[in-house]
């Protein structure tokens, strides 16, 4: 199949192993440590993690990591055990999570997002025998504290740690005594990481050290940094493209991650600044709302040199509008999911605006194909489910067979979103299975629907979600946030569609809202907007 190739020449070889049978980089870390100590080697008194006026370099960083390990060990934590992570965009979660790597400890970073019964869900479900709780969280760990069934130890970050519990400054400033060397391979569990769950409960993906190992190297590759370059990370850490996106590919390259504990526009314009910061890796709408502020003609961004887009939709208004204010900056629009350890296709930078509708191209190593509802690959350009293999395909959902049996089939796995590929091998999202609309038989992408909407010059942002009808099943509605002064009706709306879709697609509820709903990720919150009546206006 179509797939981009090496931008650093890295040698592809067909492996079968145990766990794995398919193409890898010949030559790469063999488990997250090796990573980490490859890196220590080659740059030691560069510095690599930033937060606010705290900076380490990658030595500094690892002697820290090995007294936090060293004093885990004498807190009991061994090769196997699994540690909840409840911690921010923050020193401490690169930290942390080195540490446990260090043990051969499995890492379960918590939704911070979550409140208590919601916490306690995951920490029970995934057996963790401790837990590392920044001050910021500590209310809902309290509130939950009798519920946790397997929490044997609570680290706090903060000045001042809750009786029964250790304080994390104590692991961080103990001496380092040395702890044993585990033995650890790539196909190690390193995490657990629980999905969104907008169905249901979440579910718990676990995740090999091959794959995060992979998944570093692929977007280092991909944006080629350079040595100066510094990486802005606003994303969760809790959140898969976080972790293996922004925080592993930088140390793996040896180049700079600002850490920013809370995301504000105008607050992330000045770091952008200051540190004259070079790559951006997240939902557009971030890199929307620097250009759109208004004190945004006041900032030098001319260090500013790669974004790459994923999560949420990315309009050619959008991308246009960025060029417009950014025009040096390279953009590309990519693809990924936890299950495949996040990206997993990308666009080539020079087809920002031609392919603007796709989200690119597999990445090395990276296979995909369409199928119908039979399991059977269908033609380039025919409709079906996107389904991804390769050495990026998680091990399972923890303590849950049946949804891993019916997500991994024969190495592959069912993403459950609606696409196609084209003749030049660009991958097309149309809507997630889930997210399909069935009016009365016909098939309506909310993609679609989004897209017209989003051509409209007064139209900020738009979600699109079917809500049930008595009479075709599902209706379509819609959802907008106005860009700011703009007044519109649904009416409006409802004839711009018109004009440009079959008449079953055009909506037949229009919601204005002053913003969207967002999960951590920045995703569109869409079984949220299902709950908000239709039919009101604006203006």
């Amino acid at each position: 199949m179509d797939r981009l190739q090496s931008k650093s020449g890295w040698e592809i070889v067909d492996e079968e192993r145990p766990d794995f049978k398919g193409e890898i980089f010949k030559i790469r870390p063999k488990s997250l440590v090796d990573l980490l100590e490859n890196t220590v080697r080659t740059y030691p008194d560069k510095v690599g993690f930033i937060e606010g006026e705290w900076r380490l370099t990658f030595k500094e960083f690892d002697g820290i990591v090995d007294r936090i390990a060293s004093a885990l060990t004498k807190h009991g934590i061994r090769k196997g055990d699994h540690v909840a992570l409840l911690l921010g965009v923050q020193m401490e979660f690169p930290l942390s999570f080195f540490a446990l790597m260090k043990l051969g400890a499995i890492a379960v970073p918590l939704n911070t997002r979550f409140k208590g019964e919601e916490l306690a869900y995951e920490i029970n479900d995934s057996e963790s025998k401790a837990l590392i709780v920044d001050e910021a969280y500590w209310p809902f760990i309290a509130s939950i504290r009798e519920t946790l069934k397997t929490i044997e130890k609570i680290f706090f970050n903060g000045p001042e740690a809750p009786q029964g519990t250790v304080s994390f400054s104590s692991l961080k400033d103990s001496p380092a005594n040395g702890f044993p060397k585990v033995a650890l391979s790539e196909s190690d569990d390193a995490g657990i990481m629980y999905t969104s769950g907008t169905t249901g409960k979440p579910k718990g993906a676990v995740l090999h050290q091959r794959g995060m190992i992979l998944t570093a190297m692929l977007v280092s590759d991909f944006i080629q940094f350079q040595p100066d370059d510094k990486m802005a990370c606003c994303v969760p850490l809790f959140h898969i493209t976080g972790l293996t996106c922004l925080m592993l590919p930088t140390l793996f390259s040896g180049v700079a991650c600002i850490y920013m504990r809370e995301f504000k526009t105008k607050a992330f314009l000045e770091i952008m600044a200051k540190e004259k910061v070079t790559q951006y890796m997240g939902v557009i709408n971030v890199v929307w709302l620097m250009v759109n502020h208004p004190d945004f003609e006041t900032y030098d961004f001319s260090s500013f040199r790669t974004a790459l887009f994923g999560g949420s939709p990315a309009t050619e208004e959008m991308v246009r509008g960025i060029f417009a204010k950014l025009p040096h900056l390279q953009i590309s629009v990519g693809y990924g999911l936890t299950e495949c350890f996040a990206i997993a296709t990308s666009t080539p930078f020079e087809d920002a605006l031609r392919k603007i509708k796709a989200v690119g191209k597999c990445l090395p190593t990276v296979v995909a194909k369409i199928v119908d509802d039979e399991g059977r690959e269908v033609p380039r350009g025919a409709v079906g489910e996107i389904l991804l293999g390769g050495a990026k395909v998680f091990k399972g959902y923890w303590k849950n067979v049946e949804a891993t049996r019916t997500t991994i089939v024969d190495g592959w796995v069912h993403t459950g979103d609606i696409g196609m590929i084209d003749e030049e091998g660009f991958i097309y999202i149309l809507d997630r299975k889930k997210d399909m609309i069935n009016r009365g038989g016909e098939k309506i992408y909310s993609l679609e629907v989004e897209n017209v909407i989003c051509d409209n010059p007064k139209v900020l942002e738009v979600a699109v979600v079917g809500i049930p009808d008595p009479v075709m099943g599902e209706a379509v509605k819609v959802c907008i946030a106005l860009k700011p002064g703009e007044t519109a009706t649904d009416e409006e709306m409802k004839s711009f569609c018109a004009a440009r879709l079959a008449d079953y697609k055009v909506p037949k509820y229009v919601e204005f809202m002053n913003s969207l709903p967002r999960n951590p990720a920045g995703k569109v919150n869409k079984p949220e907007l299902r709950d908000i009546p239709g039919n009101s206006k604006v203006g």
